[in-house]
């Protein structure tokens, strides 16, 4: 028993001390009743492999709690990290807590459904010993219900959910906390707890340190984000934020990229398709999948938003499935994005679409063993991003592309990879080719240590659109092949 009150911040994915308000709160909280704050994190890996976590986005977790452990230190708040089992786990380290003098406890709110049953059973246990759990709604800048139709719904569309968003953003503007007031007293010593295992530093390339990741976010909306609209959809170059992995686990908040692209952008954010504007959009996009998961739970459960296509009956041939996994389809922009997200953690957002729509259209695979192996290689991977996107280019989605539009992975290639660098960045055996050759090497034969194509495109697409309308009982006209 520890003699003053302890004032808990349980961290989860808000892994950062600039805009966390739980722990600006709890120091608020402990200042006010000459208390202690001590932060929490603890380690379920067995949790993470039933969510298909990647391993190194798990490295980044564990590389990030060390980092943030050293910069509370410098406020004298303790960060206790255990490396437990399971989400059950999490209740007996509370309970713990509690016989130390856990006061209150304070943390962010999370939408998954496992997650939420672990928090209520965390709940329900501090409730029979009179501690008040303060809950705080901030993994969007507007929180999952708080922008709706005029009847009162949710928006199953984006364009409509985005003017919104703005109107609401214009009217309420976003908030960002101070860091926690540092805390006054003598060392607090750890329960006897096991100490979080290290990772196996795949992540090492990725900072993890919060000062170079809020340089990052500012470097790119002062200078690369004016440049957005027309680099972010070119793979050779870098043209996107690489913010993704750090947005997923809590180094930076949404409301610190939008609030400093306001500062940065100024003017430009009114612009339509300016730069500011495009990366705000993509910002939007994070929190329209993360709405529409709360709001329909079943997506959890991975079933499809339009619940005709779930009857869709899926070829699934493993043997496609393995050589899209390892980027040995013989289509070079599909192979080059595999390879790049099996040999770094990460992918291209449009190389994201790109391959995609290629195993739901041209390989008949359902939807849900592409997301599925996305989230078990991706260093971002976050569970309402990744189902949303998936769902979109499977045109089982909400706000999906229609069914009959499909990618054209050749056409994709030569437009957002005309020069074929980022392919020959990824495939060694077509790097003496042509601009014109890389997309599609396959004449007159495949070149030595490549692999020849394992379907026909024009072939595919009839099949896709045989499969949907199936289920759908009509025949649907307009463009079929899109570039």
């Amino acid at each position: 028993m520890i003699n003053m009150p302890l004032h808990v911040v349980w961290l989860r994915h808000d892994l950062r001390y600039h805009d966390n308000q739980a722990l600006y709160a709890a120091s608020l909280a402990a200042q006010a009743d000459n208390g202690r704050v001590v932060a929490v994190f603890i380690a379920t890996a067995q949790s993470w492999q039933q969510h298909d976590m990647a391993p190194i986005r798990q490295d980044l977790l564990r590389r990030r709690v060390v980092a943030l452990t050293t910069e509370l230190s410098t406020l004298n708040i303790p960060l206790w990290a255990v490396e437990g089992t399971d989400y059950q786990h999490c209740v007996t380290v509370f309970q713990q807590l509690l016989s130390m003098g856990m006061v209150a406890l304070y943390a962010q709110q999370e939408y998954e459904l496992r997650e939420a049953r672990r928090d209520s059973a965390v709940t329900q246990l501090l409730s029979q010993f009179n501690c008040p759990v303060h809950w705080f709604d901030r993994l969007c800048v507007m929180p999952p219900g708080s922008v709706l139709t005029q009847q009162g719904d949710i928006y199953k569309v984006f364009t409509p959910f985005k003017r919104n968003w703005l109107a609401a953003l214009a009217a309420k503007g976003v908030q960002c906390f101070p860091k926690p007031l540092a805390q006054q007293g003598e060392p607090i010593q750890p329960p006897d707890w096991p100490a979080m295992q290290p990772g196996d530093d795949s992540s090492i390339a990725w900072s993890v340190t919060e000062h170079d990741v809020l340089n990052k976010m500012r470097a790119f909306c002062q200078s690369k984000v004016h440049d957005y609209a027309n680099d972010r959809d070119l793979p050779a170059i870098e043209g996107t934020s690489s913010l993704s992995a750090y947005l997923a686990i809590g180094v930076i908040s949404a409301q610190q990229c939008v609030a400093r692209l306001q500062l940065e952008a100024n003017n430009a954010l009114a612009v339509e398709k300016s730069g500011a504007s495009v990366w705000l959009s993509e910002l939007i996009w994070r929190e329209f999948y993360k709405h529409i998961l709360v709001a329909f739970p079943k997506l959890i459960k991975h079933h499809a938003f339009q619940a005709d296509t779930d009857k869709i009956v899926w070829p699934n041939a493993p043997t496609l499935f393995e050589a899209w996994c390892k980027g040995e389809t013989g289509y070079p922009i599909v192979d080059a994005a595999m390879r790049q997200l099996n040999n770094t953690g990460w992918m291209h957002n449009r190389l994201r679409m790109i391959t995609a729509s290629f195993l739901v259209k041209d390989l008949h695979i359902d939807w849900r063993w592409g997301e599925r192996y996305f989230m078990s290689k991706l260093i971002d991977g976050d569970f309402a991003a990744n189902n949303g996107g998936w769902q979109w280019a499977a045109s089982t989605g909400t706000d999906a592309a229609p069914y009959f539009r499909i990618f054209n992975p050749v056409t994709q290639s030569e437009r957002f990879d005309a020069k074929g660098d980022f392919i020959r960045r990824y495939i060694p055996a077509l790097a003496t080719k042509t601009a014109k050759e890389i997309h599609w090497p396959h004449k007159p034969i495949t070149p030595r240590g490549y692999h020849a194509p394992v379907v026909d495109h024009n072939n595919a697409r009839k099949v896709t659109l045989a499969l949907f309308t199936a289920v759908k009982g009509k025949e649907t006209g307009g463009e079929h092949d899109v570039g």
